[in-house]
């Protein structure tokens, strides 16, 4: 079942939140356990069994750290190693799995890249809120375990299939049901879901067309492509996240957000605290750190860094384009921390060209990302950097932009913040802050509409990071 689906947003959804609200709040929880399992039953019923054993192994071994961490730390200790070779195990495994393989014994599903899936669904995403709840139980950033808060963290459908990764405390924080946040949810919801489907849908079909092509390959073809692909995955897994986190405002839970303009970014450091924040803050809060951060020597940092980056690019998937990709960042950010760029140049004209180095940086990056494997990724680039004129593709090129041209100027509109400008300029006036909360709110409520028509013909697929 994804967010998109009508079975989701008029049955799913409608009867969780009439439920939630009409029961008593101690049954709250439980209600939104059984319907996140039925929610997983629906993504990967096959799978059902591996969420609850792994859901159950992680709790019981949180509540032996808690007995042990202050009595025996070194039994403490044991059980979270062996917690982490649990989770991580099951992730490799799969993983590994999927990898070797051959594709008569896969299970075919829908997927951008092969159109094959063997990955239980969100397992990944799964993989990283276990570690992190068990790591904060050790730590004592959790003084004690709720065998009822555990679960729905971590099994909570709105984030089990692509994020973002919450931390436990603020998950199970005292819920909020003010009319506040149940409206900042549905808003959020319907803001992310227009972003799926009117952008990142929408520009799929130019994507899959370039990529998936068989066809020879033109300069201008190929840099469309790779901007649009840019801009569809922003959208894919921004779109997700609102609308993940507007689930939880629906349902009391507060999260904080998980993508801020990345495309505005100065630097790639500064990208990757802009993009998938929660991810970043992840690995520097279980990984990074952990491992020394940046208050050992010099040559320790980098290999910090190393490890980083090579089980980021690790962890979207096995092929050696991810790899490079992970390891690709690696470079850059090393360079960034040694040579302090941009922080060190003073003139804004040396800090713009270096943002222009910036972002065909991560476009290149996207697409390793994007491409079958890393020849294939490295052929795309090559068209990219050496001019190549072909009829057919240049003629190509122009009619993807004439019939989807709106559509690629909205989406590099919106990943600015010109409307969180345009909000902060009116905040200053009272009547101009109500003026912007009615255009806004209309904006979304018509964009949310042509969304749902765009359901309805069936333009819609599936959400990429759920392949991870």
């Amino acid at each position: 079942m994804q967010f998109t689906s009508f079975s989701f947003l008029f049955v799913f959804l409608p009867i969780l939140l009439v439920l939630y609200y009409v029961c008593k709040p101690e049954i709250r929880k439980i209600v939104l356990l059984l319907f996140s399992l039925l929610f997983y039953s629906f993504g990967s019923p096959a799978y059902m069994l591996l969420l609850c054993v792994m859901t159950l192994l992680n709790i019981f071994l949180a509540i032996l750290i808690q007995t042990f961490r202050d009595r025996n730390a070194i039994l403490a200790r044991i059980f979270l190693i062996l917690g982490i070779i649990c989770d991580v195990g099951v992730l490799v495994g799969y993983k590994c799995i999927d990898f070797i393989l051959p594709l008569s014994n896969r299970i075919f599903d829908t997927s951008y890249e092969t159109g094959i899936i063997l990955i239980p669904l969100g397992i990944s995403f799964f993989t990283f809120k276990a570690i992190s709840f068990i790591a904060d139980v050790y730590r004592k950033k959790i003084e004690s375990v709720s065998f009822i808060d555990a679960a729905n963290y971590l099994s909570f459908f709105a984030q089990i299939e692509s994020g973002p990764i919450q931390r436990y405390n603020s998950f199970a924080n005292e819920r909020d049901f003010s009319g506040t946040l149940l409206a900042t949810g549905v808003t959020r919801f319907m803001a992310g879901f227009a972003k799926k489907i009117v952008l990142a849908d929408v520009l799929s079909k130019i994507v899959s067309e370039i990529f998936d092509s068989t066809l020879v390959m033109s300069t201008g073809l190929a840099w469309l492509g790779s901007v649009c692909f840019s801009l569809q995955l922003y959208y894919d897994f921004s779109g997700y996240s609102d609308m993940a986190i507007g689930i939880g405002n629906m349902l009391g839970i507060e999260c904080e957000p998980n993508f801020n303009f990345p495309y505005c970014t100065k630097s790639v450091s500064e990208f990757w605290r802009r993009w998938h924040i929660s991810l970043g803050s992840w690995f520097k809060d279980y990984v990074y750190i952990p491992m020394g951060g940046s208050r050992v020597k010099p040559y320790r940092v980098y290999i910090n860094l190393f490890v980083v980056w090579f089980l980021t690019g690790l962890w979207h998937g096995t092929g050696l384009s991810f790899i490079a990709w992970g390891l690709g960042y690696f470079v850059v950010i090393s360079i960034e921390k040694g040579f302090r760029f941009p922080s060190r140049f003073k003139s804004k004209i040396t800090g713009n060209i270096y943002r222009i180095f910036v972002l065909l940086f991560i476009n290149f990056q996207w697409v390793l990302f994007r491409s079958s494997g890393l020849k294939a990724g490295l052929r795309y680039i090559k068209d990219m950097v050496i001019f190549k004129h072909e009829t057919i593709p240049a003629l190509r090129a122009w009619f993807l932009l004439k019939d989807y041209g709106a559509f690629i100027i909205l989406a590099i509109i919106f990943a600015t913040p010109i409307a969180e400008f345009a909000k902060e300029k009116c905040e200053k006036n009272v009547k101009a802050q109500r003026i912007y909360d009615v255009i806004s709110g209309v904006f979304i409520l018509v964009a949310f509409i042509l969304a749902v028509t765009f359901v309805i013909c069936g333009q819609h697929s599936p959400f990429l990071y759920g392949n991870f």
